[in-house]
């Protein structure tokens, strides 16, 4: 009877072991590779400026509310002259008009009121005839006299009087419409002032804008003018940074793409420092397959192909722009792939009974 060889027993434990390895840490412990990214903002003007003075300079560390530039615009200077100018216009114009309407009322009235005087003065003239009239017939007692005949100068009174009607109206009609136009004056006006007054305020505020402050705290990255350039529209003015990596672009081997998916966490740790880490989650994954760049191969002189991954991290790390870090995905959701040849063919709980039956 031939003695169990020992050596068999270690050759399987090791082939086991190796399973296990396998099965528990290459498929559950996704590790690639990525670069720490500050966010960078680029500040620009959609209008040209001419640089008046810069504040900052490269690499200086700056809190949010820092001016950092300061430039002007021509134009913008001469349509607010010009919108005030128009302004000014409308309401010299306003009172213009309000004085020569006033001029015309004064007019009418000193019209009106110079004829009634001159028939108040005839009537006045007709009444003292009449009052002399009826003393001297009161000297002539013998006589005898019709006293219920109108006298002719009282019908002139009332014709006179009647005059002062058709005087007065025409002209009490004309004051009465110019005060109202006088009341209406300014409606158009203020409307007009009001329009102004808003493209003036819209002005001011691009003018503003001419004023430049850190966004946010951050550092200064390239300053790409200098004072008394003149700088055309969406030209870059300064790179803005912000103080610490806010981002992580990966790159996850090709043969491992089908482990990483969006809203996964990953533990990250810079390669040269460990001990420095942070922790993250998948916010985007690229669309298409690229070279992984040379630095963050494993064998650097042999190229590698990977899938893009963009992963937000805390700003409070410790991570410097363009650090190599080391990204360890947590429990991956890295179900093993099944060949669809394979599934088709495996059969399902009402297949297997029939087959199950046909064998009874």
């Amino acid at each position: 009877m031939k003695r169990f060889n020992i050596l068999y027993i270690l050759v399987i434990g090791v082939v086991a072991g190796l399973y296990y390895l396998n099965e528990n840490y290459v498929h559950n412990r996704t590790t690639f590779y990525g670069f720490a990214e500050n966010k960078e903002t680029e500040i620009n003007l959609d209008e040209p400026v001419l640089i008046n003075a810069i504040y900052v300079a490269t690499g200086q560390s700056v809190s949010k509310g820092d001016l950092l530039m300061e430039v002007s615009q021509l134009d913008l200077e001469q349509k607010i002259d010009a919108v005030q100018f128009d302004i000014q216009t409308q309401k010299l114009g306003n009172q213009t008009r309000r004085l020569r309407i006033q001029s015309e009322i004064a007019k009418l009235k000193a019209e009106r009121n110079e004829k009634v005087g001159e028939i108040e003065t005839e009537i006045e003239t007709l009444k003292s005839e009449i009052k002399l009239n009826q003393s001297m017939l009161k000297d002539l007692k013998s006589i005898s006299i019709d006293t219920t005949l109108a006298h002719p100068n009282e019908i002139s009174i009332a014709a006179k009087q009647q005059e002062i009607r058709l005087v007065v109206e025409p002209i009490d009609v004309q004051i009465q419409n110019l005060e109202k136009e006088l009341l209406t004056i300014n409606a158009p006006t203020e409307v007009a002032i009001q329009k102004l007054e808003q493209e003036q305020f819209y002005h001011k505020k691009e003018q503003e804008r001419l004023m430049i402050y850190a966004p946010k705290d951050g550092l200064i990255g390239t300053i790409h003018c200098k004072e008394g350039e003149n700088i055309s529209s969406f030209m870059t003015l300064i790179s803005f940074y912000e103080r610490n990596p806010t981002l992580v672009k990966g790159y996850v081997h090709e043969s491992l793409i089908l482990h990483v998916n969006v809203e996964d966490s990953l533990d990250i740790a810079s390669s040269l420092h460990p001990s420095q880490t942070s922790s993250g989650k998948v916010m985007g994954l690229g669309s298409r397959i690229v070279e992984v760049p040379e630095r963050l191969r494993k064998i650097p002189e042999i190229k590698s192909y990977g899938r893009e991954v963009m992963i937000q991290i805390p700003a409070d790390n410790s991570f410097l722009q363009k650090e190599k870090v080391v990204l360890t995905l947590r429990n991956s959701v890295s179900k093993k792939y099944i060949p669809s040849w394979r599934t088709d063919r495996q059969p399902t709980t009402q297949n297997a009974e029939q087959a199950s039956q046909l064998k009874r």
